[in-house]
């Protein structure tokens, strides 16, 4: 890759925010209990430092038998990368809750492998004239859904391993089918995740970025770390301890080491903190993590969703939620 052109990308995402729990949601826009997105939003989400909006989409209800996306659902999906597209922000556009439809298993490879060449290959179509500042995810934490290895493999069953090369695969086939295309697509800057998107099965040998002649590739991984604080409904646990510190800490460097200074960026499409009414601990939280990310060359993407748990940004007043204004400030802080 291009070291200079990766390294000014990963500088210019700086800090994003994640449109969730709307498009991705799979009965359509506000089903999940967010209202419509506006122009006026994304503006706004801009202006409090933001300058990457990660665009989570699900394709599955919106297509026809032959996989080809309805129109009206490809049309406003255009319209809110426009938003932000238009206000000049970086913008990553997905294939948000399909997991069913990609499986890393022997039985769903085909059926995925169709799936992503149909859905990508559209998309691409659609959005061909954007430049750079559109970037691609493959998947958003593609695994063995409803499994008892959904979220932890055994490397020690053939199923866990089998999907860590069906996922490589998934991965090659999405960078082909974009590349495969033209004008901007030949040269624009793909994501691809490691299983369930989790830094550890990233750092595996079993894990291989794809083959991009583009030399254009990135790598999508998630952190909610430490997950007893940040994920998990743990009251009992709020507090962001130096133990913590050192876990997001060894995270990161590993992530530079197997991939940052192989001259392979690296983006964390989502983080997020749990509101436990600890709001110290969520700041200084909120600082460390984009303090040592952006330490180790990677921008972050905080995790949205609308709801209690995660929610930074009101979409129906346009402010920031009095309680999550403890992060906003340790997000950018962490930028300094």
């Amino acid at each position: 890759m291009d070291k200079i052109i990766s390294e000014q990308l990963i500088k210019k995402m700086r800090l994003g925010w994640n449109l969730g729990n709307t498009l991705d949601a799979p009965a359509g826009e506000t089903s999940w209990g967010n209202p419509v997105t506006t122009r006026e939003m994304i503006k706004k989400i801009h202006s409090l430092g933001f300058e990457t909006l990660r665009v989570p989409v699900s394709w599955h209800r919106h297509l026809d038998e032959d996989l080809n996306i309805a129109s009206e659902w490809l049309d406003r999906v255009n319209e809110i990368v426009d938003y932000a597209y238009d206000d000049g922000m970086y913008c990553i556009l997905n294939i948000h809750h399909d997991d069913a439809r990609f499986q890393p298993t022997a039985e769903g490879f085909e059926g995925g492998s169709q799936y992503i060449k149909a859905v990508w290959g559209q998309l691409c179509g659609r959005f061909e004239d954007y430049d750079e500042r559109l970037i691609f995810e493959a998947m958003n934490e593609p695994r063995i859904i409803r499994s008892r290895y959904e979220w932890h493999l055994d490397f020690s069953e053939k199923v866990c391993l089998d999907a860590l090369e069906y996922i490589n695969r998934y991965n090659q086939i999405f960078v082909d089918t974009v590349r495969s295309t033209r004008k901007n697509n030949i040269s624009r800057f793909l994501m691809t995740p490691s299983y369930a998107a989790a830094p550890h099965h990233a750092f595996i040998p079993a894990f291989r970025p794809a083959n991009d002649p583009a030399d254009r590739l990135v790598i999508s991984v998630h952190s909610y770390s430490p997950i007893e604080l940040s994920l998990m409904p743990n009251p009992a646990v709020t507090e962001f301890t130096p133990q913590g510190e050192k876990e997001l800490s060894d995270i990161f460097e590993r992530l530079n080491r197997c991939f940052v200074k192989k001259g392979l960026p690296v983006v964390i499409g989502e983080m997020g903190m749990q509101d436990k009414n600890n709001p110290d601990d969520r700041r200084r939280w909120a600082e460390y993590f984009v303090s040592e990310a952006r330490k180790n060359g990677m921008p972050v993407v905080w995790w949205d969703n609308g709801g209690r748990d995660f929610r930074l940004f009101d979409r129906r007043s346009l402010e920031v939620y009095e309680s999550s204004k403890c992060v906003l400030e340790g997000l950018l802080a962490g930028l300094k």
